[in-house]
């Protein structure tokens, strides 16, 4: 994967159109700004552009919804009020292909909604418009966006943090083991919820102490106050979860489902298509079409014939001659001697001239030849080639319907959603019956403490009620809990299977990076923590601590090294200010050794303290597109130029 293009209308600091252009043939794209001119800005761009509500940048950003998120992007300056962001990047599987995403969106009103447009190859394609975030999982999965795309910051900040919570997230993203995370926490909060619905029933002592209390309608109107409280917060995290199974419905490909149908109908037409132009090519090869071979040929044959033709009418003529000469003798009384003279002569060169002929053809001959070359063989050649054309349309056609009938769709994930789906509407059903229930109940209750009568025998039925879910409370902690064993067991089992092959990468990154080749000679992974354990050459553990600030960052940029070659995704790798706290040698470790193999491309977003003119000209031979970020005071905004900080003091 290669980006090729990045346009930005009104988005965030960048004013107006500025447009990113990488046509550069060698690996790095270097992008120079001072701080507060955009680079960031750039990052998230991109992440937008690819993953929308789903960019880890969004999950960051603290916005409360992907409204807020998209609104906080429109440059307060524009006047139309409108944003966008174009992303252009190639694919070559084989076969190069292009895609363009778009998302444009306006904070006019107040609430924000984005439109999204894909295009592949140049042309609109509404299958994967309406499915992108499918397609896009199977480009580069999110949940590895963000061991290619990170903010050296952030690296830096990551990287004098002792839990390295967030590393191992990412390890357990790239091992699959995230999957298995989000069904444990599934288990545990419908559990939770559960067992929380058990702790507020009436107990069988509670029953008994209150049944000759007259204070008793007031408890239970209390109660089901609560009980509506507990609902309302139950329905809406149903609602919420509803909406991330449809998402991740569409996102695994449930529409393209849907049309699967419609697209085989279509392909089957095209199919009948294409053997009605191979039929007629196949009539036209059986006819005129072979003589197109050999058309020279018939021309050098029609201009021969036409000329032994035009001897022919001439011979006839100069045989007409001795008559017409006779009666011109005879009505004009010349001199006969002289005339005949002259007619002999006419004759001797006009039969001197001729040669012999050779095909000697008919007038209706020398037609159908003259036919053949200036209208049928004209005429079968622009059928044949209007076929083909035509052809190679349909087989395009064809071939991109294939490409879409082969998407990698699991049957049995989509079912598996389907039934959460349906068994997560029919909650939400059940819930707010429920919940209509126990506003109807509060009615009468409040009718009754304003009656100060008796509710004995409701708080009888609560009780009953009580027992039985309390059996099933009980039996679902059980089951709960066995399912929550098995899966931290197949956990552990699955990532020892992994854990060898990343922790034996990353050694051979950092070595490459570091200087103290002596120091650590070997990087361990613990297979059930994901701890990282530092090795000598003596095989005794090196502390963390003992490393500087700067090789922790480098162990941090090793690790995502690795991270991305074990994922076996060729994509490109974009950083954000990537030399922060790194002393001489280990930015002259990343400039030679790390930047021109990160990726396929690797765009580097760069202030001058970090890239300076040193280190310019030792990346310049690897260097393919260079930009600056230009900040006007004035406008508050930023455009872009060629060339790397143009005018800028480096």
């Amino acid at each position: 994967m290669i980006i090729k293009k990045l346009k930005l209308y009104n988005f965030g600091v960048y004013a107006g159109i500025n447009t990113f252009s990488f046509e550069g043939k060698k690996p790095i794209v270097l992008i120079g700004g001072m701080n507060g001119r955009g680079k960031t800005t750039f990052l998230e761009a991109v992440l937008l552009a690819l993953y929308g509500s789903n960019s880890y940048a969004f999950y960051e950003s603290g916005k409360s919804t992907y409204g807020q998120y998209l609104r906080s992007f429109v440059n307060l300056e524009s006047n139309d009020k409108k944003c966008s962001v174009e992303l252009e990047f190639e694919i070559n599987n084989g076969i190069k292909e292009r895609y363009t995403v778009k998302r444009e969106w306006d904070a006019i009103a107040k609430r924000t909604k984005e439109q999204i447009h894909v295009l592949k190859d140049d042309a609109y394609n509404e299958f994967l418009t309406d499915n992108w975030p499918m397609i896009i999982e199977n480009i580069l999965p999110c949940a590895l966006s963000s061991f290619f795309f990170f903010d050296g910051e952030k690296i830096a900040e990551l990287a004098v943090d002792n839990t390295n919570t967030q590393l191992k997230k990412s390890i357990r993203s790239m091992l699959g083991i995230s999957v298995l995370d989000v069904l444990s926490n599934d288990i545990v909060r419908n559990f939770r919820r559960v067992d929380k619905k058990g702790e507020n029933n009436q107990s069988a002592e509670e029953l008994e102490k209150l049944k000759a209390e007259k204070v008793h309608a007031i408890e239970d109107l209390t109660e089901l106050d609560t009980q509506i409280e507990e609902l309302d917060r139950g329905i809406k995290e149903e609602i919420n979860e509803l909406e991330k199974l449809r998402q991740l419905y569409t996102k695994k490909g449930g529409n393209a489902v849907g049309k699967r149908q419609e697209i085989v109908q279509q392909r089957s037409a095209l199919m009948a298509e294409l053997t009605e132009k191979n039929n007629k090519l196949y009539e036209l090869c059986a006819t005129e079409l072979p003589l197109f071979l050999v058309k020279d040929l018939i021309v050098d044959i029609k201009l021969q014939a036409t000329d032994e033709h035009a001897d022919l009418i001439m011979k006839q003529a100069i045989s007409q001659l001795d008559s017409l000469y006779l009666d011109f003798v005879k009505e004009y009384k010349g001199d006969p001697k002289s005339s005949s003279a002259f007619m002999h002569y006419m004759k001797k060169q006009i039969n001197s001239e001729k040669a012999a002929p050779i095909y000697g053809l008919s007038d209706q001959a020398l037609f159908q030849i003259n036919n053949l070359v200036e209208e049928t063989l004209k005429n079968v050649s622009d059928d044949a080639k209007e076929i083909v054309g035509l052809k190679a349309k349909l087989e395009k056609q064809i071939a991109e319907l294939d490409s879409y009938l082969s998407l990698d769709i699991n049957d049995n994930t989509l079912h598996d959603i389907r039934k959460r789906t349906e068994k997560t509407e029919q909650a939400i059903f059940d819930d707010q019956v429920k919940r209509d229930e126990l506003v109807q109940q509060r009615g009468v209750a409040n009718y009754r403490v304003m009656l100060s009568t008796s509710a004995f025998s409701n708080y009888v039925e609560s009780y009953l009620s009580t027992a039985e879910l309390r059996d099933r409370i009980d039996r679902l902690s059980k089951y709960s809990h066995m399912a929550l064993k098995v899966l931290e067991k197949f956990t552990i089992e699955l990532q020892k299977r992994k854990t060898d092959i990343l922790a034996e990468t990353i050694t051979t990154c950092y070595k490459k990076l570091s200087n103290k080749s002596n120091l650590i000679q070997k990087i361990e992974m613990d297979s059930e923590t994901l701890d990282l354990q530092y090795l000598s050459e003596d095989g005794i553990a090196v502390s963390k601590d003992s490393l500087s600030a700067g090789e922790k960052q480098l162990m941090v940029i090793a690790i995502l090294w690795a991270l991305a070659i074990c994922s076996k995704k060729k994509l490109p790798v974009i950083i954000d200010t990537p030399l922060s706290r790194l002393d001489v040698y280990h930015r002259m470790a990343l400039i030679k050794t790390y930047f021109p193999n990160a990726g396929e491309q690797t765009i580097i977003l760069s202030t001058d303290s970090e890239i300076d003119a040193a280190c310019y000209q030792l990346m310049k031979e690897n260097i393919g597109d260079e930009y600056t970020l230009r900040y006007d005071d004035k406008t508050k905004s930023t455009t872009i130029e060629k060339g790397y900080l143009v005018g800028e003091k480096t």
